[in-house]
């Protein structure tokens, strides 16, 4: 069996007074007994955390409001010192808990990666003595939230070397953070939880058969995500879940209840049932079945949602849409995960741009002789490639809102404007076609991409490209 690392040394459970029943029953009512639990390090040994320092700095940031700030209770021996604040944010409270602690108790190589983290950056966090924990339940939406307790850390910390997400299980860059915390709009809402992936190479026949789960939703008001003893379309089923998620973050679903995450030619239908009742009906040796559950204080025995593909009034397993899911599926997209995707893309344009303009090429005309002896395919595939996504007026919007998303290769820019050639057949807009070049104004950008020769950027990762 091969599976992703997960530490359990560290991770704050549910009040263990209730069952699983009255968990579930607290989630479905859009509340969670989680607080968002996350840390940071500072880049310089030097640096000293201590109760006006901290003060001091959660005063002066111009994003939030102190309200009030006291030190805490410790009795802990591994807590240097405690506090708590109460933090206004649009215009809500926060009651947030700051925890001073030594950081040899934390093993930083034990914990996955959020993002790209430069090894300079990690082992002056691994040179750290202390680190500050941060402590907080998500008053507002998740995103937001969480956006705020980045604020907060980078408030302390301005020049960190690490950030450790405890519910999540992996590290953030330094650099990232700051970048993040500077902007008015979140981070993408990949950055809330992680997608563990467990398989089995001596599976059923021969085949492997996978166990995806999730971690980071609890402190979001949502079940964690499941799915259960599958061996087909792997890569699918994984974009299927990470799709879900999304729109559980914002809308989610309640136990059996149908919903619709796309469209594949027919709708995409799932439903979640609780693990406890899921794993009655199927193989009891399978991965995630109740023997990884079982453990004392497990993780995976916490409320947790097994989604199944609802297909004429019958659960079954989501790799039915294997097939289909590999051709031109549309997944749909919350208005509110759209708007904030935009925003972000817009704002981060510039780096977009001066990229383009200093990496760019455009295809050169080639002779018969040139494509015979004069161009070497390894020479092509060094270039560069800028990729933007439209949203674009469909053919029969009601109110002129509804709109389809669709990636272009970008041709040129400039003057507000993108000039693009189509990449995808559309759904819902007649005249447009696979491969057709138009000009678009900036207004209806709602993502992008660059492909550079050694790496991959987009609007939550182009700090790793800016000195």
């Amino acid at each position: 069996m091969v599976q992703y690392y997960e530490n359990k040394s560290y991770y704050i459970t549910f009040n263990y007074t209730m069952d699983n029943n009255e968990k579930y029953e607290l989630l479905e009512n859009g509340e969670t007994g989680l607080s968002s639990v996350m840390g940071i390090f500072p880049s310089n040994k030097e640096f000293k955390f201590d109760a006006a320092q901290i003060e001091k700095s959660l005063a002066g940031n111009k994003d939030f409001k102190l309200k009030s700030f006291s030190e805490a209770p410790n009795d802990s021996d591994y807590l240097l010192m405690s506090f708590e604040a109460e933090i206004e944010y649009k215009e809500t409270e926060f009651r947030v808990e700051f925890y001073v602690c030594e950081a040899g108790n934390i093993n930083l190589r034990e914990y996955g990666f959020a993002n790209a983290i430069a090894q300079d950056e990690l082992e002056k966090a691994v040179e750290q003595e202390y680190y500050l924990e941060t402590s907080m339940y998500f008053e507002l939406d998740p995103l937001t939230s969480f956006h705020l307790q980045l604020k907060i850390m980078n408030a302390i910390v301005p020049d960190a070397s690490l950030a450790i997400d405890f519910m999540s299980y992996r590290l953030l860059s330094a650099k990232w953070l700051r970048m993040t915390a500077k902007s008015a709009i979140p981070p993408s809402p990949d950055y809330l939880y992680t997608l563990h992936c467990v398989y089995d190479e001596e599976g059923a026949e021969g085949q492997r058969r996978y166990w995806f789960h999730t971690h980071g939703l609890h402190r979001c008001g949502s079940v964690e995500l499941e799915m259960l003893n599958f061996s087909n379309g792997a890569e699918e089923m994984n974009t299927m879940i990470n799709m879900t998620v999304k729109k559980f973050l914002t809308h989610p679903a309640k136990e059996k209840e149908r919903f619709t995450i796309g469209y594949d030619g027919m709708g995409i239908n799932l439903c979640w049932l609780r693990w406890e009742e899921a794993l009655k009906d199927l193989p009891k040796d399978i991965l995630g079945g109740f023997a990884d559950r079982d453990e004392v204080d497990s993780v995976h025995a916490e409320p947790s949602g097994v989604l199944f593909a609802v297909e004429d009034g019958n659960m079954i397993s989501p790799e039915i849409y294997a097939p289909t899911l590999a051709e031109n599926p549309i997944y749909y997209i919350t208005n509110e995960e759209t708007e904030r995707m935009s925003a972000l893309a817009k704002e981060r344009f510039p780096a977009f741009e001066k990229a383009f303009n200093e990496h760019h090429k455009a295809p050169e005309k080639k002779s018969f002789l040139k494509k015979m002896f004069g161009q070497k395919e390894e020479e092509e595939q060094q270039s560069w490639s800028f990729l933007v996504k439209m949203g674009l007026q469909v053919d029969e919007s009601e109110d002129g809102t509804d709109r389809e998303h669709l990636w272009f290769d970008v041709l040129s820019v400039g003057n507000g404007s993108i000039e693009g050639k189509l990449l995808n057949q559309p759904y819902w807009i007649a005249g447009l076609n696979e491969g057709d070049i138009n000009t678009y104004p900036l207004d209806v950008l709602t993502d992008w991409i660059i492909y550079a020769p050694d790496n991959t950027y987009t609007s939550d990762s182009i700090y790793q490209l800016e000195n």
